[in-house]
């Protein structure tokens, strides 16, 4: 599974976000905007997050992923 995730300048992960959840044309499309001094990375995430919850241990499990 993929996501994409916002790092700011000093690599500190500051947003995530996974695939769209309508399929319907109708509903647009669009995705984060990085803003300045940050970036937009497509990771894979590991198997051992695929049901991680809470988003605060997703980013902190991520960055010791990443390593950040």
């Amino acid at each position: 599974m993929k996501i994409t995730v916002i790092i700011d300048e000093h690599g500190k992960i500051v947003g995530t976000t996974g695939k769209p959840t309508s399929s319907k044309p109708e509903a647009g499309t669009g995705g984060p905007v990085a803003g300045p001094g940050q970036s937009v990375r497509q990771v894979e995430v590991p198997k051992e997050l695929h049901g991680e919850e809470d988003v605060a241990e997703l980013h902190r499990k991520l960055a010791d992923h990443l390593g950040n």
